[in-house]
């Protein structure tokens, strides 16, 4: 029906028109998936993705069952798709940089849960890996020397192997307290990785959980104009030193 498609083209356009116009100003470069960077480091993409999580998930706590000082961040390297230049930002470049639709989900788990996420999505690091974790609310470190203690039988479905052991990974702080095995974290993060995506089994396990429904693309863009007055600044020019990779 040529009415019924011209009404859609219509409303087509005016989202494209939507996407396409400046909403914030970038005062340094952001690397994207091509050299696949978010997949073996720490990158200033991830943290700034990470940053909007945290900002969002702890605007109003009272959703949350742990304190704030127990919330962290975690989103794959692999999700992170796209460069954004210097210069003007549209909502397009943001979605361009994620753009699966992904919604903002948490995950409570116990700190050695927690550990065993990070130990199973990097035991190839530095060779790269779509699961590798970028973050925020976490000081932790890798020790590459070290060879991955890999189970016996791989995950349930899954190609990848849980770590029998914690050998590589290790974290030094939550948010600037100490951090502990036993206690309770929320992990905020994608629906697919809350799900057990990839490497990320050890979260799909969780039966606490919950899915905000709200898009990652418009969280950073959020963040970006609430948090940031609209200009990302030199303070992303550079990683923020949340993880060491030895």
């Amino acid at each position: 029906n040529k009415d019924i498609h011209a009404k859609v083209q219509v409303v087509l356009d005016a989202i494209d028109a939507e996407y396409a116009t400046k909403f914030a100003t970038n005062e340094v470069e952001f690397r994207g998936d091509l050299d696949y960077v978010n997949r073996s480091k720490e990158t200033n993409s991830g943290d700034l993705i990470c940053d909007s999580l945290y900002w969002y998930i702890t605007k109003d706590i009272s959703a949350l069952t742990v304190p704030v000082e127990n919330v962290v961040v975690i989103v794959n390297g692999g999700s992170i798709r796209a460069d954004i230049g210097i210069g003007d930002v549209t909502k397009k470049d943001i979605n361009n940089v994620l753009p699966f639709g992904n919604t903002v989900n948490v995950v409570y788990v116990k700190g050695s849960v927690l550990l065993e996420a990070l130990e199973a999505s990097t035991f190839c690091t530095p060779t790269s890996i779509g699961a590798f974790p970028q973050t925020a609310g976490l000081v932790w470190s890798i020790d590459t020397s070290i060879e991955y203690d890999k189970a016996d039988e791989s995950y349930p479905g899954s190609t990848y192997y849980g770590p029998k052991s914690i050998k590589r990974v290790s974290i030094q702080s939550v948010n600037g307290k100490d951090f502990d095995k036993d206690a309770t974290y929320a992990v905020v993060t994608n629906d697919f990785v809350a799900a057990g995506g990839d490497t990320y089994y050890a979260f799909g396990k969780s039966d606490s959980k919950f899915d905000t429904g709200f898009a990652l693309d418009a969280v950073v863009m959020n963040y970006i104009t609430e948090a940031l007055g609209g200009v990302i600044g030199k303070q992303y020019e550079k990683p923020q030193g949340r993880l060491t990779v030895k």
